[in-house]
């Protein structure tokens, strides 16, 4: 028997504390950036993945408070053929 597998869809890093910590730029409750915030529905399912890694990291050096540079933002899609709905 061969099964056709979907792909569980990413969850959203968002923890309802959609603040944002102006002294480092990220959201205080996930660690995403505000442009991650805002296209986190345009991501693939890879970048969205790689936005979660990037989080992880930045909420390692944030708790570690060594002044470790962070991960940079993911940025706007380069999906032209994206919209948001309106």
């Amino acid at each position: 028997m061969n099964k056709a597998l979907t792909r569980t869809p990413v969850r959203s890093p968002c923890v309802k504390v959609c603040e944002m910590d102006e002294t480092i730029g990220l959201c205080k409750g996930c660690f995403r950036t505000q442009d991650e915030r805002d296209w986190w529905v345009a991501y693939t399912d890879d970048q969205q993945r790689e936005v979660l890694r990037r989080c992880e990291q930045r909420r390692e050096a944030v708790c570690q408070g060594d002044g470790a540079p962070l991960p940079p933002s993911m940025g706007p899609t380069r999906d032209k053929d994206f919209r948001f709905q309106e």
